[in-house]
């Protein structure tokens, strides 16, 4: 990825296809999960990876991976399009829909995709600030020191953020875990 971005740097700027093909399924993945709205997240993606090739110059290797440098691009103007929007939470109704396992029997893959859409709706819930360590943690796999570098925070404020967002988490769900008979998260 480095040299490919290095590439770029030295003219060669038909290789970003190759760096955006490479990261705009995780970008995206993030935006989605950030905005709750696939064509918010389509558009701010865009605009990640335009204004990342417009300010390459000033992208510097020995601070961070080109992926976190990109990252916390995203996640800077996704929350500058929450707040200008005051994207805040959703609904079940749009929630992901995320597909089952096929090989589970039907009545199972009716109910984890129900879960799924209920989880992504509990996480759409949270406050920007929690939804976004949450989604770089859980979704997106993201070692704690590198969401520390995407955020801009410390990494005792990151863990502590995830704990938080996990214990409302367990807090939203919990109602609909008794209504189903489920014990515990």
């Amino acid at each position: 990825m480095e040299d490919w971005v290095e590439q770029c740097r030295n003219g060669q700027a038909s290789v970003y296809a190759k760096v955006v093909k490479a990261l705009q399924p995780k970008v995206l993945g993030f935006l989605y999960r950030m905005t709750q709205n696939r064509e918010l997240a389509e558009d701010i993606g865009q605009e990640t990876f335009l204004r990342a090739f417009r300010l390459l110059d000033r992208y510097d290797r020995k601070k961070a991976a080109f992926a976190t440098w990109l990252f916390t691009l995203a996640r800077n103007l996704c929350l500058d399009e929450l707040r200008k929007n005051r994207i805040r939470s959703v609904g079940l109704e749009e929630a992901a829909e995320l597909p089952a396992d096929s090989n589970a029997n039907p009545h199972r893959a009716v109910q984890e995709e129900e879960w799924e859409q209920r989880i992504a709706a509990a996480v759409g819930r949270l406050e920007p600030e929690y939804r976004e360590i949450f989604i770089l943690r859980e979704y997106q796999n993201l070692p704690l020191e590198e969401i520390a570098q995407i955020a801009g925070y410390p990494l005792g404020t990151i863990k502590s953020r995830l704990h938080r967002s996990r214990l409302r988490l367990q807090e939203i769900l919990a109602p609909m875990m008794k209504d189903c008979g489920t014990v515990g998260l």
